[in-house]
């Protein structure tokens, strides 16, 4: 697949890979030349066999719509199939992708409720399952167009033995079609652990994995049919024989027309080379699986799958969501403030202290709060006390211990008292009062409204 900016025409004509052009050269600048030569024949010559042939009389409009109709309608409804052809395989990878990523990531969280006490069998789970489901995506990839060393797979080779020797016994011995054995691979792997207890899930539940397993399954052979279902030969043959046709025929018509060699060429070349460009471009996105410059990017793909499969696989993987109780916006009007550019609402802990409010980005920029409250929790730590080496006092010695009551103010204390430190603290305390302030204008005007709307 091509990436492109259309920021600069003049950049994007010049650009070669991909191309139909070139090869529609080769079919517009011959009869370009043509018309050119048999615009300057008569007068190179002195004879009038333009009109001794009856060519003259091909300058009318009405023959040249005849004899382009039939072309430009076959053009017109090869370039629509291709593009909904497409359209369509790419719609079809994304949707297979998705059904089997959903079901892995079902049974990942299903596993999650026998991690404690089955902490093995849970992880060798997840690992074989991740790596059956990339080695599948990749080989439904393979089948459909591509090649094997497009497609990466994670860690195929951490698979059994076993495994191994039967996906080579099935491909190679028996050609048994690859997906389906990894897809019945991984169902049959899936009931196994509902047996064992690894997956502590009711049966209906789980019942829809397979269902999105099988949706997937459906998904790729629908981009196989697209895969291996030609455009009609008859189709392509007559539209092959038209287009030889009007690259012969155009250049006696333009030639009748004009007595410039130059405007003869270029008004010959121009539709003979838009005819040939739409040809080409049908037969590009016919099929859109493959190695082409134009093909979907199959790697791609199965880049997109692998990461996606190794998220599954991450330590914060079985994290479980919930709310900060310092940001957490509880009450709904509030929330609704929030979402507002012009207000700015306080917030409350469940101990009903406030907290100085974010603006309305609070709702998009949340990294940034991470690291604030991370950077809050530091400032707010204790300073750690220094280590004195212990000594060992000597017999008789007279240890002096330090009342319990008795504050010990020493100079980390004093350098507490900076004039950073009182600066950011006044800094708070004023953006404090300023969203007091704006939120008693905003409980005012909202009293104001209800005044109005009672009186």
């Amino acid at each position: 697949m091509i990436n492109y900016s259309e920021d600069w025409l003049i950049l994007l004509l010049f650009q070669l890979r991909g191309s139909v052009a070139p090869r529609a050269c080769l079919f517009a600048v011959p009869s370009a030349i043509f018309a050119a030569f048999l615009t300057q024949a008569e007068a190179l010559t002195g004879a009038s066999w333009r009109e001794d042939l009856g060519w003259l009389d091909a300058n009318k409009s009405q023959l040249w719509t005849a004899a382009t109709g039939v072309l430009t309608a076959l053009l017109v409804f090869r370039t629509n199939r291709a593009m909904a052809r497409f359209w369509e395989g790419t719609g079809l990878l994304h949707q297979m992708r998705g059904e089997w990523f959903d079901s892995v990531s079902c049974c990942i969280t299903f596993s999650r409720a026998a991690k404690a006490a089955k902490h093995d069998e849970v992880m060798a789970f997840r690992h074989t399952i991740v790596r059956l489901m990339s080695l599948c995506h990749g080989t439904a990839l393979t089948e459909i167009g591509g090649s094997p060393e497009d497609c990466e797979y994670i860690d195929a080779h951490g698979l059994a033995t076993q495994t191994l020797n039967h996906l080579k016994k099935c491909s190679e011995v028996y050609h048994f079609n690859r997906v389906e054995v990894l897809l019945h691979m991984i169902q049959s792997l899936i009931t196994q652990s509902l047996d064992e207890g690894v997956l502590k899930v009711p049966p209906p539940i789980l019942s829809r994995v397979y269902q999105t397993l099988s949706r997937g399954f459906v998904n790729l052979l629908n981009a196989k049919k697209i895969a291996d279902t030609r455009f009609p030969f008859p189709f392509a043959q007559l539209i092959s024989l038209l287009l030889l046709v009007n690259a012969f025929l155009s250049p006696i018509m333009i030639s009748c027309l004009f007595e410039s060699a130059v405007m003869s060429a270029i008004f010959t070349f121009l539709p003979i080379f838009g005819f040939c460009c739409l040809n080409f471009i049908g037969v590009e996105l016919e099929n859109p699986f493959g190695n082409d410059a134009n093909d979907l990017p199959l790697d791609h793909f199965q880049a997109e799958m692998n990461n996606c499969l190794l998220m599954l696989l991450h330590s914060s993987a079985d994290i479980m969501a919930g709310v900060s109780e310092r940001r957490c916006i509880m009450d709904v009007e509030m929330l609704r403030a929030a979402l507002n550019q012009e207000h700015k609402a306080p917030t409350y802990d469940p101990k009903g202290s406030r907290h100085p409010s974010q603006s309305a980005k609070r709702v998009s920029a949340f990294y940034a709060f991470v690291q604030e409250e991370e950077n809050e929790d530091k400032a707010e730590a204790p300073p750690a006390a220094p280590e004195t080496p212990a000594v060992a006092p000597s017999a008789g010695a007279i240890v002096a211990v330090p009342p319990a009551s008795a504050p010990a103010v020493t100079e980390q204390a004093t350098e507490n008292l900076s004039p950073e430190i009182l600066m950011s603290s006044m800094s708070k305390v004023i953006a404090l009062l300023q969203d007091i302030k704006q939120a008693v204008e905003f409980q005012a005007r909202d009293v104001g409204r209800s005044v109005g709307g009672i009186s």
